[in-house]
């Protein structure tokens, strides 16, 4: 009877180191290649910031003159021509200082015929929806300060909207849709306006944020686990574990 009650105890402890070795072995290498991973979107995120230094640093390119498809993204520009007047698109649900509205997108004539997307900022939306804003544009020749900008890949958003007429509201910038609206080629980028530029609606642009720190304080943070496992396997499934808690056990 005592041996049956000595051994049941053991068995326990057994199973037990058992299962801590196998769920170390699987949580172990799992929390070291997250780690790793973050490390390398940190590399990347750094390389991606010192190529951005690099394009914001060149002085602007001057449209129309510059090849539109050499240029790089994020690149400063200046361009001369003329806006579309009543050809306004809608951004829906954009936001500025917690207030819903829109970001307003109008064709630009540049002086050599070209026609590209030139997202003007925002504006604040009534709260009838049937009542849409359609900021006019300047009349004549103009000339803006921007960025280029390539359209987000949003996989559940549509670019097109139901709206007929103008202004169109649209959930994302789609230039090939946009196109064939207009009728008129756009290219696969569109240029987000300077603050003080001529049609220039409430800008503050979200600065693109590119943070290498915060990919390495998540690395620090899936090492730091993996480390408590590594410890807790030590402590709890091996000999070296055992023979700590006896030595406990003798000082008690």
């Amino acid at each position: 009877m005592n041996a049956h009650k000595t051994s049941a105890p053991k068995q326990f402890t057994t199973a037990f180191r058992r299962k801590v070795t196998v769920l170390c072995l699987l949580t172990f290498p799992l929390l070291l290649s997250l780690g790793i991973w973050q490390l390398q979107r940190a590399e990347e995120k750094r390389e991606r910031q010192g190529e951005l230094e690099a394009v914001q640093s060149q002085p602007p390119e001057i449209l129309p003159g510059a090849d539109l498809g050499q240029l790089s993204e994020h690149r400063r520009l200046i361009l001369t021509g003329y806006y579309w007047p009543g050809r306004n698109w809608l951004l829906d649900n954009r936001q500025r200082q917690g207030k819903v509205g829109f970001e307003v997108v109008t064709p630009f004539e540049l002086s050599d015929g070209t026609v590209l997307l030139v997202n003007r900022g925002w504006i604040r939306g009534e709260r009838d929806r049937s009542t849409l804003p359609d900021p006019a544009v300047p009349e004549g020749e103009v000339t803006l300060f921007g960025e280029w900008w390539s359209p987000s890949d949003h996989p559940l958003l549509e670019g097109e909207g139901a709206s007929a007429g103008w202004p169109k509201v649209i959930l994302s910038i789609e230039p090939e849709l946009m196109a064939e609206t207009l009728g008129e080629p756009l290219g696969g980028h569109y240029v987000k306006l300077d603050d003080g530029s001529p049609g220039a609606l409430i800008t503050q642009w979200q600065q693109y944020e590119i943070s290498a720190a915060k990919h390495l304080g998540y690395a620090v943070q899936w090492f730091a686990m993996a480390l408590a496992v590594l410890l807790w396997f030590v402590f709890t499934a091996t000999s070296l574990g055992r023979r700590w808690r006896h030595k406990d056990n003798e000082a008690a």
